[in-house]
């Protein structure tokens, strides 16, 4: 019984994890202006996000070359 529980209850948070990853949504730009904490972003396309959402940034630097 106290198995049976476990696999339940760990297969809930598994599926609540991938629910909240899934609602996040998905969106592409560069940033135009940085001025004291405001940041600019033109965006790529249709976004989902509107005015006061909250949002989490990844930046994604260029690859750097170097030459001899």
């Amino acid at each position: 019984m106290r198995k049976k529980l476990t696999s339940l209850v760990l297969a809930l948070v598994f599926a609540m994890g991938t629910a909240g990853v899934s609602l996040a949504a998905k969106c592409k730009g560069t940033v135009e202006k940085n001025e004291g904490g405001q940041l600019v972003i033109k965006l790529k396309g249709e976004c989902k996000a509107k005015s006061g959402d909250s949002v989490k940034i990844k930046v994604k630097s260029a690859a750097k070359v170097e030459g001899c």
